[in-house]
């Protein structure tokens, strides 16, 4: 029965967990980055007033919003980060595409 080879790893290396764990560690807490019972209201708020994703909206499909996504960045600012004009309601796959496109630009 073949088995695989063993993985060279230099000493001190990462495994995937300690990597996962240092970002986590890195990238603080949800509270932190601004994410809190306040925000828990008023994204519960804004998705009962728009159930439906406004960017497939606006291509002409009919898709439930699970995200609400900030048009500008809560660290770009913080001061809009319950600000209903800032909020736009999006389905999972539309929030992972602004975010992918946003990256691009950075």
């Amino acid at each position: 029965m073949p088995t695989r080879p063993p993985v060279h790893r230099p000493a001190g290396a990462q495994t995937r967990q300690q990597v996962r764990e240092s970002y986590d560690r890195w990238r603080g807490s949800a509270r932190s980055r601004g994410y809190d019972a306040r925000w828990t209201r008023v994204r519960n708020a804004y998705l009962a007033a728009q159930p439906l994703c406004q960017v497939c909206e606006a291509s002409g499909r009919v898709t439930v919003a699970t995200e609400v996504h900030h048009r500008v960045e809560i660290r770009d600012a913080p001061e809009r980060r319950l600000d209903a004009s800032n909020l736009v309601s999006t389905c999972h796959a539309c929030h992972m595409a602004e975010h992918g496109r946003r990256k691009g630009n950075r």
